[in-house]
């Protein structure tokens, strides 16, 4: 099972990158609704608590919710980078 560290810097990437797709201010907002998630003002997560995969799933569907087919890839893309991170 990948440590939190995975997540930590998988959902760092997804926030950073969705960010520039989405706006930071959208971007931020949406991340900052799933429980258990601090997220710096730059995108960094600073800590994940709880189930990591289950913030991280929050994380991905409130992205699809707004931008579907670019959140799946870009969520896709990143699953690739962090193998240890189970997929959704």
């Amino acid at each position: 099972m990948p440590d939190h560290e995975e997540y930590k810097k998988m959902l760092t990437d997804l926030i950073q990158k969705q960010m520039v797709v989405l706006g930071p201010n959208i971007a931020l907002d949406k991340a900052r609704k799933i429980p258990g998630l601090v997220v710096q003002d730059d995108g960094t997560v600073m800590d994940v608590d709880g189930d990591p995969q289950m913030v991280l799933k929050g994380v991905a569907n409130e992205y699809m919710t707004l931008s579907g087919q670019i959140a799946q890839m870009t969520l896709n893309t990143l699953l690739e980078k962090y193998p240890a991170v189970k997929g959704l």
